[in-house]
């Protein structure tokens, strides 16, 4: 193949390339050009006329079954190359490209995905916005206060339930909690997940008073059914209630709605 270039351009662009070229006559290497010399770090002499078997390091690397491939394991200059191989009736004629700048895209994509799905704004059993989301939404309501001294009233709702409880049976409770939550408050009512016990509503525009209107919710025959006899049922529930005053901070409000249970249940 090489005989049929020397001397004319095709030779001379194949030596000019950026790409590595490996010419195998029947497992012998016939040529290989200076780009895959300069990443292999040999001469002509040390690869011409060589005879390629499955056990050295040449075939292990540039023939072996991964493609792409690491060719260099320097941490500060990795290089990938990618292989495609064409036969002719005479020789075998692999070319290799330097795909490195696409596998760190790849991996860092990789790398941002896993990050996107640990930071996953629902929680993973209700659905419902998890403890981030929740609190930072919770910051945004109460800047709103603190500028416009507009209403603001928080409401938490934490379930208790039986010791060493199956998780199958505890996610379906949860869920048909988590429902019935999402089917009883307003529409403007924002709900989140303190721990995988706990519910936290945001009531925007909502006076103390006007919030505790939402604790008759709790006595519903809807609610009290959540508590029926059978396995995977809640043992009991407290809500406690709050609103905002001027000073108050995230973690102040949350703080109070600890100490502000107004209605607890064992059942």
């Amino acid at each position: 193949m090489l005989d049929s270039l020397s001397g004319d351009w095709g030779q001379q662009a194949l030596e000019a390339a950026d790409f590595g070229v490996l010419v195998l006559d029947d497992r012998r290497v016939h040529w290989a050009n200076p780009c895959l010399l300069t990443w292999l770090q040999l001469k002509p002499d040390d690869i011409n006329g060589s005879v390629v078997s499955k056990t050295d390091r040449l075939a292990s690397v540039l023939l072996g079954t991964d493609n792409p491939f690491l060719l260099s394991t320097d941490k500060d200059n990795e290089v990938w190359l990618r292989r495609t191989h064409i036969k002719t009736q005479t020789v075998d004629v692999y070319f290799f490209y330097d795909c490195s700048d696409l596998v760190v895209i790849g991996n860092e994509c990789r790398r941002l995905q896993h990050d996107l799905t640990d930071l996953n704004p629902k929680d993973p059993i209700t659905g419902m916005m998890n403890f981030d989301v929740i609190v930072d939404l919770l910051d945004g309501h109460i800047s709103r206060s603190r500028r416009y001294d507009n209403p603001l009233a928080l409401l938490r709702i934490s379930y208790v339930f039986p010791s060493h409880m199956d998780d199958h049976l505890f996610a379906r409770c949860i869920k048909r909690i988590a429902f019935f939550l999402k089917d009883q408050l307003r529409w403007a009512d924002q709900i989140g997940m303190l721990d995988k016990h706990t519910f936290l509503v945001i009531l925007p525009e909502t006076s103390y008073s006007s919030a505790l209107t939402l604790l008759n919710k709790f006595n519903s025959d809807q609610h009290i059914a959540l508590f029926s006899k059978g396995d995977g049922r809640p043992v009991s529930f407290a809500v406690g209630l709050t609103e905002w005053s001027k000073g108050d901070t995230t973690k102040k409000m949350l703080q109070n709605i600890r100490q502000d249970i107004d209605l607890t249940m064992t059942v």
